[in-house]
């Protein structure tokens, strides 16, 4: 009780700001340093928030004490009075007046002045969608009270070809009729610019709208960052409109109890595919495995959010609020 009735006899904060910036999931998968532009209203310098050249040069409304309200009777009639609470006609609701010779130039008499400010905010690797970061005492300013705070809230940008969903990444690849039979092999660029090499297993059939699953290939667990989401990868399927009769003999020849085409091994052979920016070396190679529920990372901190559902009220001293088939990856 005596610590709460400190606090409310301290003094007043102004109320915080909340700004909202738009963050790329490239800048959200990598971590990155941001100049975010505020407008804000400070104590003017020239008069330390006085309003005049000097103390003296404000006065306190005597027709309302100072509290810029005052309680005017009005008779309705023989007996009848009406009590009216306005803004006072004297100082204009301020409470204050101050003598125009003294009045402070910068700020008019306002005792504020708006200034613009860029702030520093270093966001986190893993960061969720509508994070907050708070900057303590970067707001508004106003005479006898504390500053205010300054909230700034992360949007996430949408991306063109990757999805998220807590610490998992989506995409859809689409592929063609002979790599879903005998095999893929394409290079991704990941969001931190590696190139990895993505292969299925050898005599593996990939059927339309087959999900896989590429490990640690997905965002970082937020404040754990050394380990990773999943890629989950959606294969579309793309058919020939025609096939000649050579082609349709040859395929009922290879489907009839033939093994199916073993993949190019390297990432070689005709039924190797490339994407636009797979040519040279690569720095991982992913094999694609069955996918599982369990896979799913759907807490931005790793695995489901019941796991985490005690540390949802949670705020760290830097005032954040924390709130198919299957890829192995090795590096090359």
């Amino acid at each position: 009780m005596g610590g709460r009735r400190q606090q409310e006899s301290g003094p007043k904060k102004v109320k915080a700001t909340a700004l909202q910036i738009e963050v790329s999931l490239e800048d959200l998968y990598n971590g990155k340093e941001m100049e975010v532009p505020i407008e804000r209203h400070r104590i003017c310098g020239k008069c330390n928030g006085v309003g005049g050249s000097d103390p003296n040069a404000v006065k306190t409304c005597t027709g309302c004490k100072g509290k810029g309200m005052r309680t005017v009777m009005m008779q309705l009639g023989p007996g009848m009075y009406s009590q009216r609470t306005g803004p006072c006609d004297e100082c204009g609701g301020k409470g204050q007046s101050i003598d125009p010779a003294k009045m402070c130039k910068d700020c008019k008499g306002k005792k504020i002045k708006k200034e613009n400010k860029q702030l520093q905010v270093e966001i986190d690797k893993g960061a969720p969608n509508g994070e907050r970061y708070t900057k303590h005492g970067e707001g508004d300013e106003v005479p006898e009270a504390e500053a205010g705070d300054v909230i700034i809230i992360i949007q996430e940008k949408k991306h063109k070809l990757f999805k998220r969903k807590g610490a998992d990444l989506f995409m859809e690849k689409e592929i063609t009729l002979i790599e879903a039979l005998t095999g893929l092999d394409f290079v991704l660029t990941h969001l931190d610019g590696r190139k990895v090499r993505i292969q299925n297993k050898p005599g593996e059939v990939i059927k339309p709208e087959s999900v896989f699953t590429c490990e640690n290939l997905g965002m970082p667990f937020h404040k754990r960052t050394y380990q990773n989401g999943n890629l989950f990868i959606t294969f579309k399927i793309k058919f020939p409109n025609t096939v000649d009769n050579k082609s349709a003999d040859l395929l009922k020849s290879a489907l009839t109890g033939q093994a199916a085409v073993a993949p190019a091994k390297g990432g070689k052979g005709g039924a190797a595919k490339k994407d636009e920016d797979a040519g040279g070396p690569v720095d991982e190679t992913c094999e694609l495995k069955t996918f599982s529920e369990n896979h799913r990372n759907t807490d931005h901190r790793g695995g489901d959010q019941h796991d985490h559902h005690e540390d949802d009220e949670d705020e760290d001293e830097d005032g954040h609020h924390h709130g198919g088939q299957r890829v192995g990856c090795q590096q090359q």
